[in-house]
This record gives structure tokens, sequence and C-alpha cells, in this order.
């Protein structure tokens, strides 16, 4: 058995976020999953089981714990399988779906000519809950002033939202700020569990343009440069403050990762469709 080695979210052709790929023939026990996933000692690995032509199983691990959804190692899944030929497609988008712990997704295959160009997810439906009244305390895990938190244009404290997975959305002042933060992680691991979140996802707002970090040592990931679901939680909360409905995210730049991760708002039936996506590149493989 191998995994396949992906970037996804690439910001032209660099950066990336890494993520593991594994297609079963058959199901494997979550013991053996996780065995797969620390041995390939990214952030995730993804692993996908074909249920029929619309439906694939996918399950995620990091190299400690398994998680209901991420939206790299999707990214990186369902490109992987466009590359290699289990699903086709010509100057099309084919829309199927994976079947996660967080429920059955959209997934949205874009080909330029029989390539794959891009991949969007369809995230959970948006949780916002609730506002985090004591800034001082995340502010310390920061390394930063309380007042550097929040934004001159929008109206957001620190915010625990949810399209997958629970994060505390933390709006600060400036692409400096958020670039020069020294986060402390023992801290944010303890307030994360306090807060039944995964982590931080740490933004700012620039030209237009969103730049984020994102911090989970409570799942064993410091820091990583792009985060779907987290960016997908976001899209959520700025569209619900009045931001336009499509939106780019730059991550990872202070990592000298720089990613992009595209996102998608639309309402049907009075219910937020929120979708994230990218691009992505085979890096190589492992023997597992």
């Amino acid at each position: 058995m191998e995994a396949a080695i992906l970037k996804s979210f690439t910001y032209k052709n660099t950066g990336g976020n890494g993520a593991g790929v594994v297609v079963l023939d058959e199901q494997i026990s979550n013991d053996k999953k996780q065995e797969i996933a620390n041995k390939v000692g990214l952030s995730e690995t993804a692993f996908i089981f074909k249920q029929n032509e619309n439906d694939y199983y996918v399950s995620f691990f990091t190299p400690v714990c398994e998680v209901d959804l991420c939206g790299h190692a999707t990214i990186a899944a369902f490109y992987y399988l466009g590359k290699i030929g289990q699903i086709k497609g010509n100057n099309e988008t084919k829309s199927l779906y994976q079947n996660t712990k967080a429920g059955r997704l959209k997934i949205e295959i874009t080909f330029k000519g029989q390539d794959v160009d891009y991949v969007l997810m369809q995230q959970s439906e948006p949780r916002i809950y609730g506002e985090i009244k004591e800034k001082k305390q995340i502010a310390d895990s920061l390394n930063i002033d309380e007042k550097l938190i929040g934004l001159t244009n929008y109206d957001i404290a620190p915010t625990i939202v949810s399209t997958g997975l629970k994060d505390i959305l933390i709006p600060v002042g400036s692409r400096e700020v958020l670039n020069s933060l020294e986060a402390d992680f023992k801290m944010i691991e303890d307030i994360s569990y306090e807060n039944d979140v995964v982590g931080y996802h740490v933004f700012t707002i620039e030209d237009s343009i969103i730049y984020a970090r994102n911090f989970a040592p409570k799942v064993g990931i410091n820091e990583e440069c792009a985060t779907g679901t987290s960016n997908g939680a976001l899209g959520s909360l700025l569209y619900s403050k009045g931001a336009p409905n499509q939106m780019e995210v730059i991550q990872g730049e202070s990592m000298n990762e720089r990613s992009l991760i595209y996102v998608k708002v639309e309402y049907h039936n009075e219910v937020m469709d929120v979708y994230v996506g990218g691009k992505a590149f085979v890096e190589g493989f492992i023997k597992v």
C-alpha cells in the first residue's frame, strides 16, 4: 500500500499544505489508519473508499487522532482521484459526494481539458456558537495587546464558528500584526479545551484580500499553512457581516508557504451553503 503526498491550496504553483492520500480497495481498521497517518507524518491523511459512482467514504487522521473533516486533505484526495483517472472529465465540472463524520458533502471537480484544474468542497451548514467576550486571555496567548484584536471595517469579536470543525475566529488589526504573532501553544491548547474547539483561526483583511494563520496544538498541529474548514467558517462569518459571497484567503505567509484558498457562499432554500477549494499537485509517494 502507498500514500500519495500532495500539496493543496497552492498559490501560483508554490506553497500549499501537505496531505497524505490513501485510496482503499477495501476498508481497513481505524487503528491501521492511525498507524499509517502517523507514518506519513503530515497534519492530515485522507483515506478514501469508493462506494458508488457518486459517493465516496472519506475519513481523516492526524498523526495523533481522527478528525471529522479536513479541507486541504479533501482537496488533495479528489484532485488525486482525477489525476489517476478514477474520476474523469473533459472541460466540465463533475459533482459527486463525500461521506464523512461531518456529513454527506458535495464535491465539485473542474477539469481543464482532461486534467483537473481545481476542486471545491461543500462544508457543513455553518453554526455560529457565539462570541468570546474576554479578549485578554486570547491576546495573551498570542503575545499581543488586546487592543489589537478587531477590524476597522467589521464589527467582529473572537467568535466560535463551525462548518465541520469548531474554531475560534480571531480578527487582528493588520497584516503586520498577524505575521508577527508569537503564539503560546500551551495556552492555545488549554483555551481550545476550555471552549471545546480545535484551535484558533486568526485573520485580517487588507485590500479586500483575507490573510490568515491557523493554530491547532490541541490536535498536534502547532500551525499549518492552509486550512479549508477554518476558512469556510471564516467565510460564513464574514458573509453574515456583509462581506461579498466570494473571497480569497492567503494563509501560510509567515511560514514561507503561501497558500490560496477560495471561499464561495450561496443561499439555497434559506440555508447557507459554503464551499472552499483550490488547486493542488502531487509531490511524491510513501510506502505504508
